[in-house]
This record gives C-alpha cells, sequence and structure tokens, in this order.
C-alpha cells in the first residue's frame, strides 16, 4: 500500500489571487513549504489548507477544487471573511499568539472568536475525514497553533490513525499558558495526536508541565499514556534548505540585486535585520539599541547603515498597526538626530522582497541583527549563516529558539538595549580569523542539520508504532465488542452474579475536592436498576469513610464494602462485618497523623482525611510537580517508620494512605467463603492501585476490567468511566 502525506496547515502551498482573466495562484510565504517539498520523492502527497480570499459568488467552488487538487495537490478549505476575522485575526493571532510568546499583554479575548476557532478545526477536521483513502496508508502531518482542536477530532472519528502535529511556535511556562481561555481542550485538542514535536527541549519542558499542571497528566520526556493512545513528544529545529540557498547565491541573477544594495550602502557597512513586522520581533527595542550603539561610536553614523526590512503583516489587527507607526517614528528620529550625515544611518523598508533580492542583501551584511523577544526558531538567523558560510557575525537573541543550536552566535538579550548596542561593538572588532571561525561552526551546523533531516527525523518518529514501549499492551487487553457482548450474554444467563465495583475513577470522575464526587441522578438510577436484577449481588467497594458512602448511597439495596474492606455488608445483611478485632486505634495512628500534619504545612493544598482505622493524605489541590516529590517523599518516611508495625503504605491516585495490614479490598471475597456464597458469574471493576487487591482474590473466571491505562492484573480494560457505565447499563 502506498504510502501518503496529508499535510494540513492554515494555508495551502498557493494563495488564490484575483486578476481580470479570474483565478490565478501565486506561492504562499514562508518556510513551511520549502520544507516538505524536500519529501516529495518519498511521499505522494496531499495539502489541506485555506486557499486564500475566494468570491465563491463569482468562482464556482466545484472548479476551485478540481484545479487545486490538479495542479497543487491541493484541497482548499473555504472560509468567508468573518470566519476568518474571528479564527485566524480573532483567538488565533489575538489570544495564542501573544501568550505562546510570552506577551499576554497583548491578548485580546472574545468569547465568539473562541467558538468561531472551534468551529474552523471542526471544519478543517471535516474535510480531512473525507480525503482518507482506503487505498493509501495515510499518515497526517498537522502544523501550528491555528489548528490545536484537530488531532483529537481525528483522533476520536479515526482510533488507530498515525497523526504528526508540530507547533511552529514557541510553548510557554505553564504559568503563562494558564492564562489562555480554555485551555484544557487545547491541551486535550493536541494530545490526540501521536507524535507532537516542538523546536526545542524547553518548549518541550513546559507543554508536560501544561499538562501536569492543568490536566493531572504525569508524562515521561518523550512519551505520555493517555486512556485510548500513547502520545510521543519529540524535539525537532526546523532549518533551512542549505544546498538550494548556496543555489541562490551562485545564480547569474544575483549580480543585478548587487547592484541595488550597493547603491544603498554607498560604502558603507551593512548592518541586516529582517522580520515580519510583528511585536514578538523586538525591532522597535533594536532599534533604540542601534541608536545607543550610535551614541556611544559617533563614528559610525556615517560608516554604517541599519537595513531594516520588515515585512508587512495581520494589519488588520490594531496593535499590529499601532506597531508600525511606532518603527517609523524610532526610525524618523534616528535619522533625523543624524541628518547632518551625508547618507541616514537606517534604510528602512516595508515591504516583502523576493529571496533571490534578500540573499544579495545577506551576502553584503558584515553584521547580521536577529533580535526578536520572543521567536519558536528564526529561520533568518539561518539563512544568513548558510549565504555567508564563514564571513559576517551572527548577533542572536537567546530568546529565539535558533539560540538553543547556534551558540557560536554572539547571545544577547533582546530585552537589553545596552546589551545589544555592546553586542554590535563586538562584532566589528572581532578579528577575521575569530568571525571565520565562528561561522565555519555555524555553517556546519545548519548544513548538517537542514531542513530535509528535519522533516524525515519526525516522520521517521511518527512511522514508530505507538505502543512499542508501553507493557500495557501485552498486559491488559482492551475491552472490544465481542468480548463486551460476551460479558453481557453470559451475566443475563447466569443463575446467580456479582458484581464489584470501585467508586472513585470508575464509577465517578476523580475530582479535586473528594467530597464532590457526589453521585449524580444517573448514577443512581443505575444502580438501583441493577440491585432490582433477580438473582444479582451488586457491591460497591471503595477507600471511602462509612460515613460518607452511607450517606451517598446508603438508602440502595446493594452491598458495601468501605475503607478498603475494613467493613463489610452485603445487601440482605442487616449487620456489618468489621474484619478486624481491634476496637482501639492502631498505636501508629497518631505518629502517622503528626507526620501527615507536617507534610500539610509544607506541601500548600494537601489535607488529610481520618478513618476509623485508616489515614489518607490527598495531594489533589497540590502542585502536581511538587505534589509528586513530596508524596515520594512521604512514602519513604513512612516505609521506614512503620517497617515493624502492623500497618501497610498505599500510593494510590493523588493520594497517600496507611492502613492496617491485612485490610484490603479482596476481603470481600473471604466473605463471600464465610457465607458460603456460589456465583457462576463475577464482574469486578476498579482503577487505582487499591484495586489490585480485589483482582488478585478474585477466581479465575471472574471477569476483571482495570479503567485507565497503567499496569493491572487485571484481564480487561476500559478507559474511562462513561465506558464503564454504559457495560453497566447494557446488563440491565
Amino acid at each position: 500500500m502506498n504510502k501518503r502525506l496529508i499535510i494540513v496547515a492554515n494555508r495551502l502551498p498557493v494563495t488564490a489571487c484575483n486578476t481580470e482573466d479570474g483565478l490565478s495562484y501565486k506561492a504562499s510565504p514562508g518556510g513551511l513549504v520549502t520544507a516538505l517539498n524536500s519529501l516529495k520523492d518519498k511521499y505522494e502527497q496531499l495539502w489541506i489548507g485555506w486557499p486564500g480570499e475566494i468570491d465563491l459568488e463569482v468562482n464556482d467552488p466545484e472548479k476551485v477544487k478540481n484545479q487545486l487538487k490538479q495542479d497543487f495537490s491541493a484541497v482548499p478549505v473555504f472560509l468567508n471573511k468573518h470566519q476568518i476575522n474571528r479564527y485566524y485575526f480573532g483567538f488565533s493571532n489575538k489570544v495564542l499568539w501573544p501568550i505562546l510568546h510570552y506577551l499576554p499583554s497583548h491578548c485580546d479575548y472574545d468569547e465568539r472568536d473562541w467558538k468561531m476557532y472551534k468551529a474552523v478545526n471542526e471544519i478543517f477536521a471535516e474535510e480531512i475525514l473525507k480525503q482518507i483513502d482506503p487505498n493509501y496508508d495515510d499518515w497526517i502531518w498537522i502544523h501550528d497553533y491555528q489548528l490545536l482542536l484537530i488531532p483529537a477530532l481525528i483522533r476520536e472519528k479515526m482510533p488507530n490513525a498515525k497523526i504528526g502535529f508540530f507547533l511552529h511556535t514557541p510553548f510557554p511556562s505553564s504559568e503563562i499558558f494558564r492564562a489562555v481561555p480554555y485551555r484544557e481542550e487545547l491541551l486535550k485538542g493536541v494530545l490526540g495526536a501521536s507524535l507532537i514535536g516542538f523546536h526545542t527541549y524547553g518548549y518541550l519542558r513546559h507543554f508536560r508541565s501544561s499538562v501536569l499542571r492543568l490536566l493531572g497528566l504525569n508524562s515521561e520526556v518523550n512519551r505520555l499514556d493517555l486512556e485510548t493512545h500513547s502520545t510521543k513528544l519529540g524535539v525537532y529545529p526546523i532549518s533551512i534548505d542549505t544546498a538550494k540557498i548556496q543555489e541562490t547565491v551562485n545564480a547569474s541573477s544575483q549580480s543585478d540585486y548587487k547592484k541595488i544594495v550597493q547603491e544603498i550602502l554607498k560604502g558603507r557597512k551593512l548592518i541586516l535585520s529582517v522580520d515580519r513586522l510583528d511585536y514578538t520581533k523586538g525591532i522597535a527595542n533594536r532599534l533604540k539599541a542601534y541608536k545607543k550603539f550610535l551614541e556611544r561610536n559617533p563614528k559610525y553614523a556615517s560608516q554604517t547603515v541599519l537595513v531594516q526590512i520588515a515585512v508587512p503583516s495581520r494589519t488588520q489587527i490594531t496593535s499590529y498597526r499601532e506597531l508600525k507607526e511606532e518603527v517609523e517614528e524610532i526610525v524618523s528620529e534616528i535619522n533625523e538626530i543624524h541628518e547632518k550625515e551625508k547618507n541616514p544611518p537606517i534604510h528602512y523598508i516595508y515591504r516583502s522582497l523576493p529571496f533571490e533580492k534578500l540573499t544579495a542583501f545577506y551576502k553584503a551584511a558584515e553584521i547580521c541583527l536577529v533580535t526578536p523577544l520572543c521567536d519558536g526558531m528564526n529561520l533568518v538567523a539561518k539563512e544568513y549563516v548558510a549565504v555567508q558560510k564563514d564571513k559576517g557575525v551572527l548577533i542572536l537573541s537567546e530568546l529565539a529558539g535558533a539560540a538553543s543550536e547556534l551558540g557560536e552566535a554572539i547571545i544577547v538579550n533582546p530585552w537589553n538595549p545596552d546589551q545589544i548596542a555592546d553586542a554590535i561593538e563586538q562584532a566589528f572588532n572581532l578579528m577575521p580569523w575569530e568571525r571565520a571561525r565562528r561561522m565555519n561552526a555555524l555553517y556546519t551546523k545548519v548544513a548538517r542539520n537542514d531542513v530535509h533531516y528535519w522533516a524525515n527525523s519526525f516522520l521517521s518518529d511518527l512511522a514508530e508504532p505507538a505502543f512499542s514501549q508501553n507493557p500495557i499492551a501485552s498486559q491488559t487487553q482492551l475491552l472490544d465488542n465481542n468480548t463486551m457482548q460476551e460479558i453481557i450474554n453470559n451475566f443475563k444467563k447466569a443463575e446467580s452474579a456479582l458484581i464489584i465495583t470501585d467508586y472513585d475513577g470508575t464509577l465517578v470522575e476523580i475530582t479535586s475536592v473528594p467530597m464532590n464526587a457526589r453521585p449524580d441522578r444517573n448514577l443512581l438510577n443505575l444502580l438501583e436498576k441493577l440491585a432490582e436484577k433477580p438473582n444479582c449481588d451488586f457491591m460497591v467497594a471503595t477507600g471511602r469513610s462509612r460515613p460518607d458512602m452511607l450517606d451517598w448511597l446508603g438508602h440502595l439495596p446493594i452491598g458495601l464494602s468501605l475503607e478498603h474492606g475494613l467493613w463489610i455488608k452485603f445487601a440482605h445483611e442487616k449487620e456489618w462485618l468489621k474484619t478486624t478485632s481491634e476496637e482501639q486505634l492502631p498505636d501508629w495512628y497518631e505518629s502517622v497523623r503528626e507526620i501527615f500534619a507536617k507534610f500539610c504545612l509544607g506541601t500548600p493544598g494537601s489535607f488529610i482525611e481520618e478513618k476509623e482505622t485508616s489515614l489518607a493524605w490527598h495531594y489533589r489541590l497540590a502542585d502536581p510537580e511538587f505534589g509528586n516529590w513530596q508524596s515520594r517523599e512521604l512514602t519513604l518516611n513512612l516505609t521506614n517508620f512503620l517497617a515493624n508495625k502492623n500497618a501497610e503504605v498505599l500510593a494510590g491516585k493523588r493520594i497517600v494512605e496507611v492502613r492496617m495490614a491485612g485490610i484490603n479490598k479482596g476481603n470481600v471475597f473471604a466473605r463471600i467463603q464465610q457465607l458460603n456464597k456460589k456465583y457462576d458469574f463475577i464482574l469486578v471493576i476498579g482503577d487505582d492501585s487499591t484495586d489490585e487487591d480485589l483482582f488478585s482474590a478474585a477466581p479465575d473466571y471472574a471477569y476483571s476490567i482495570k479503567v485507565g491505562n497503567s499496569l493491572s492484573k487485571a484481564k480487561y480494560r476500559l478507559n474511562k468511566v462513561s465506558e464503564v457505565r454504559n457495560l453497566l447499563n447494557n446488563l440491565i
């Protein structure tokens, strides 16, 4: 079967243009098209994206689709002006863009923009699903922050799909990302991918931190195991096509462009900056730094020229228009200060230049000044290195992703104009051999890690099976429809059936505050109907306290096993069985409470739950990373302290519990033997480590089901609470 790569991005590789003769198409700007064109020899490609504004009342949409498919292997997602304004210029670029770049002060949230963002992501997902062809081995590669929800939308319809997602921006710290409205939904959306790629390890680390703090999901450095699948995480710094750039440098047309550049220079030394006109690029800070440099070194006002190429961007957004005015004012101010000079020290170009002409500027520049306030990668830095090879000096912001690779550049803090001014002076004073040493080292890195390597390494990792390192795949079988039907059939023909389920994480979702997990009306109705089934005993086995569960479920004709099997009572019994003869608190109880209290003081958000013969330390409200670390420390302390005591230490889901030895949920099966009960059907369901005692004690013929994706002795696995309820509803 042929491999096909379905590339999904906000823009198609071509943009539709209205002309007198009808629609024409020109190449879209950006490095992604260049990057992925390098894969055409290996994969058949199909692009899905927005083709630009097209008047569908004038142009036949089917004709447009056919032309794009035939000429460019592209499928258009038609969006009207209203959709673009709210989805792209609205939520994507007024909310996500500034927060991803650590500039939340530029955030402008409108609920209507978020609704449109969701709607457009759904439109994209529907188009992707339409294009899936059973004759191909289709891989889906989704790009960037405008489409964060799509992976989960595809995963829901195609559980086994190979879905890659690459983020071309930074990913900020969890403290910044939590400022995004609907941040949980966005994270869950992107986690539908099989592989998520980032430019730097720092971005990956921040993503893992957000997933932990906002979703409560632990992860390893390179993977995250979810209920439905595993998601791999990787670092893939995007790059450029160095060979193609060298072809451009050596092209005959360069001589004409060199003349144009020399007319601007007029014998002066060139400092070059190339940016989209975006507030993340630090253009205003850079110009102020150049002003300081000239104040300190007046002679350079006549000897140098800063060429600032600013490519127009998102002019529909107010903050971008204001930035344009600010930059133009600073340029005018500096040039007025030096108006006595024969030529102004800043040459400002507000337009996009063809790459061939831009290459001539790169070649002539003694210094390339790349100082974004925050940037996912920044390919200008790499393009300059590729053109110069062994000459020139790169001054690079430490907050650009490229800084993690290009350490031989002069690295600066872009928020510090004095440091940038010092770096310009340092660059001019570098000895020729030092310039050559730095640039040779930079060129070697850029040439080795080129765009071809970036794309191939990502797709190579996407090809690896998602569950290759996951022990659950072989240990616990996902409950499929055939096995579910088998359970239903055997239950209905059983003469005597027993169903035992845990409560939290099995019948109800786990909540940050345990008392918020009260049963809803649907659950109570479900349990009532199960209890009414003839020849069926239903029991809830939980670690929760007896008062709580009697308050919530005590009115139902069901069995209860509470506080990890300390208290047991079947529905037909009048008296409770206490599975220990101890009448007083265990001798360790007060000491453990003091240890718990100490950890509560040191772990904000944690609290103690006291039961009759056990104690639990909850840290669901604590910082997840710190709470996990504290729980490990607490478990170690308790294990050492209780080594010779009649006690067990349990580490569960955001909880550490100490209970009497021998008291566990499996005690319910010992009670069944005491009562001489016989069952020809047994179903046991639970979600955490304490339920493993139930699975171990159950007879071999019992159906045991683990809820969630972690190692278990259970025979089968379900992903979530809703699936448990669905199974139980099918038994009614």
